[in-house]
């Protein structure tokens, strides 16, 4: 029996606006990632789930949290639901990883699905990681609906999963903070039913522009 599961990447954090690779340490989510997550559970609450799982990274946890106080929906956290890891390349800007660790910015560049990055994992690790982790889900909770919070690398897995997409391949979508994307999950076959929606943000872009 095939499982839904809705996707929500977590609100805006401080290093997504310092665009540093955070991987699988700490940022805060700012006032703007808190506002993005209150409103997203305003567009979910419109809509019925079964359970809310999500990564046990805190930006992710703090976005559920917040959604939850709409839904009031059991909370478990699982993390195999976390952001790839970048091992000692955390915490860094791109330019300061190109200017530090030139060799391993190249190879990054490269996107070759089996390199390590040094003290984390490859993009083949985290799409094992990440593909397990939701046919595991799928698999518990059979005919059912699945609210999920998590990071924008597990959503692109989701995808290459979903179209069977070469890992070595750019990604050609966008993945927004607090977007809302939809997937059925039945055993090995899985299919998008809706992706990046953010139509619940217009009124955040509204106030951005005043």
């Amino acid at each position: 029996m095939a499982t839904e599961i809705t996707m929500i990447r977590h609100g805006e954090t401080i290093w997504n606006t310092e665009q540093r690779i955070q991987g699988q340490l700490n940022s805060k989510l700012t006032e703007n990632g808190v506002l993005q997550a209150q409103l997203v559970g305003n567009a979910l609450a419109k809509r019925t789930f079964d359970v809310l799982i999500s990564s046990d990274l805190e930006r992710a946890a703090e976005t559920a949290r917040i959604i939850n106080t709409k839904l009031s929906l059991p909370h478990h956290f699982n993390a195999n639901l976390r952001e790839r890891s970048f091992g000692k390349l955390e915490g860094m800007t791109f330019a300061e990883m190109k200017e530090q660790y030139p060799d391993e910015f190249l190879a990054y560049k490269k996107r070759d699905p089996e390199y390590v990055i040094p003290k984390g994992e490859s993009i083949q690790q985290l799409y094992t990681r990440v593909t397990s982790a939701i046919e595991d889900i799928a698999h518990k909770y059979p005919n059912s609906k699945v609210l999920i919070v998590s990071h924008g690398l597990v959503l692109e897995m989701m995808m290459y999963k979903t179209f069977a997409m070469s890992l070595d391949k750019p990604r050609a979508f966008s993945i927004n903070n607090s977007s809302i994307s939809s997937f059925n999950i039945d055993g090995n076959h899985w299919f998008l039913k809706e992706w990046g929606v953010i139509e619940h943000l217009v009124s955040l872009n509204v106030l951005n522009e005043l």
